[in-house]
């Protein structure tokens, strides 16, 4: 086995690793969690908590 081997090994395992990244972010049972941490910013409160210290 010679480097263009083991490049070549290596190119199809980033790829494969890609694909599956893709199909894991695009799948339809993570979309509630995506339009949850999308909609979390405009749902906080933009009123600081009232500090007892006084700081």
């Amino acid at each position: 086995m010679d480097i263009n081997w083991v490049r070549s090994l290596f190119t199809v395992w980033v790829f494969i690793s890609f694909v599956l990244v893709l199909y894991i972010v695009l799948s339809k049972r993570n979309k509630r969690n995506y339009d949850d941490a999308a909609n979390s910013i405009m749902q906080d409160d933009d009123t600081p908590d009232n500090d007892k210290s006084g700081h």
